[in-house]
């Protein structure tokens, strides 16, 4: 199993300034991760102090869609609708 951790800590690392979303988000992309993975790390490495419980499935949802690689000229409006 490839490591969400480890390259979202060598992300991190390389970026000091961007947060823990960003750094998640940049370390899943494109790389076909399931959701159930995704959760997992979510989990792990996103204090809670830094988002609304009520928020955290569109997190993970937009987590997902970011990590299916898409053909070149793919738009998926449903998390591109300008709310994130």
């Amino acid at each position: 199993m490839r490591s969400i951790e480890r390259s979202y800590k060598k992300i991190q690392s390389h970026n000091p300034n961007l947060g823990t979303y960003p750094c998640l988000a940049k370390a899943i992309e494109g790389k076909e991760f399931s959701r159930k993975y995704l959760v997992k790390a979510f989990s792990k490495l996103m204090p809670e102090s830094e988002y609304a419980k009520n928020e955290k499935k569109e997190l993970i949802g937009y987590l997902e869609n970011l990590s299916k690689s898409s053909e070149e000229g793919e738009f998926c409006t449903k998390f591109h609708s300008g709310s994130i």
